[in-house]
């Protein structure tokens, strides 16, 4: 795997688990109980997250095994990749999009983990198996941002876990306090 995604997809697997271990100590009811009506408990943050990362493997891989041209990233493609990211990271929240928006009512945190490393590690197989020459190409098509190479779309998941990651810890004071 190129070091660059690399450092990436270990930051991004230290945080996961950091989340889940933390997650594990809670009850399952509490992991599921919905603070407000109509927004979404801890679990389904988690669920929401993990099919985030399933959709963007599923198209990276369609991408990939297409035979067609891919497209160079361009400096307009930078510019909306940085402001995905300030977005992500400037608190405020944003309704998922259609393809990532549904999530289970309720759910079992340890079913939610077995599913989440399966994912996880599809990612890490495309990560090794995409050669070098492809990392300036745009692999992933963002519903806001558009087309993100693969670094900028493992930075994309990042923050997109970030971003989840403070609205579950404010759940999670809620719940405890």
């Amino acid at each position: 795997m190129n070091l660059k995604l690399e450092a990436k997809y270990l930051r991004l697997e230290k945080s996961r688990n950091l989340l889940l271990d933390e997650l594990e100590v809670l009850d399952e009811g509490l992991l599921n109980t919905q603070t407000q009506e109509g927004k979404w408990s801890i679990i389904q943050h988690v669920a929401h997250l993990i099919l985030v990362d399933r959709v963007t493997m599923g198209f990276v891989q369609h991408k990939l095994r297409k035979k067609e041209e891919l497209a160079s990233s361009s400096f307009t493609n930078y510019i909306k990749s940085f402001l995905l990211k300030l977005a992500l990271q400037s608190g405020r929240k944003y309704k998922a999009p259609a393809p990532v928006a549904t999530v289970p009512d309720t759910a079992v945190l340890s079913d939610l983990r077995k599913e989440w490393d399966d994912v996880r590690f599809t990612l890490e197989d495309v990560l090794t198996e995409t050669p070098d020459e492809l990392l300036d190409k745009c692999l992933f098509k963002h519903p806001f941002a558009g087309p993100l190479t693969l670094p900028q779309t493992l930075t994309f998941l990042q923050d997109h876990f970030d971003h989840h990651l403070r609205i579950i810890q404010q759940l999670k004071h809620q719940l405890i306090s």
